[in-house]
């Protein structure tokens, strides 16, 4: 329960391909750092940033203004990583918590361990049918696009690691293409800032969109972003 950002992907990225990802991504640490303290997997130490794999959180001990908000979620047109101790922009709740209108914590950064491996585990989730029966009886079709991908999500609770979150997924998208398929719980205003942040350090972004018809991150066919840095 909670915000999440899934995607759905081949067991194995090309290490060439992997290279490029990352090397995109550490391109982005700086402006990323302005707004968060990443932290290893489990919200201590320091992220691991390698071929081998991506793994962050937001960190435990941030240091930030412990505040009783559960387990949060992005009001509608929320957007942008609130100001420690300047802001608290909880404007109402859902069922679980409090609704933001910006990314904050409320003293722990870290919610759900961001990993990306190059290759992944052999206990992975696949999805191997086309549909099957949920727990209360009904039916549920799969994509069949998807069908034989490795399922993952990470569950973010929009706290200001969800903007490297969604930065990285957007990067990932953008080399592995039509191999992984990135679908989220939040809006495509909700992407802005990683669109944004990637289109003004990378020369690419603006042009993905969370599509309202599949629900996944996809890229504008035509236009005048096809010519942008890092469109291929």
């Amino acid at each position: 329960m909670g915000y999440t950002h899934y995607w759905r992907r081949n067991k194995k990225v090309p290490l060439e391909t992997m290279g490029l990802i990352l090397e995109d991504f550490l391109k982005t640490l700086p402006e990323l750092k302005k707004h968060i303290d990443l932290a290893g997997g489990d919200g201590f130490n320091e992220p691991i940033l390698s071929l081998d794999e991506i793994t962050f959180n937001g960190r435990t001990k941030c240091g930030h203004e412990k505040l009783e908000l559960g387990i949060t979620w992005p009001s509608e047109n929320a957007g942008g990583v609130a100001v420690p101790f300047q802001e608290n922009v909880s404007d109402g709740s859902w069922f679980a918590g409090a609704t933001l209108q910006k990314r904050m914590c409320g003293g722990d950064c870290s919610h759900e361990t961001f990993y990306f491996p190059r290759i992944q585990p052999k206990d992975s989730h696949t999805i191997d049918k086309i549909s099957y029966i949920d727990k209360d009886g009904n039916t549920v079709y799969n994509d069949p696009a998807v069908v034989g991908l490795c399922f993952e999500f990470c569950k973010t609770a929009f706290k200001p690691y969800d903007l490297a979150v969604i930065t990285f997924l957007i990067i990932a998208k953008c080399h592995l293409k039509d191999s992984i398929f990135v679908s989220s719980d939040g809006r495509d205003s909700h992407w802005f800032d990683g669109k944004m942040l990637c289109q003004v350090v990378l020369g690419y972004g603006l042009e993905f969109f969370i599509d309202t018809t599949t629900g996944y991150l996809t890229r504008k066919e035509v236009g005048v972003y096809e010519k942008t840095q890092g469109g291929n």
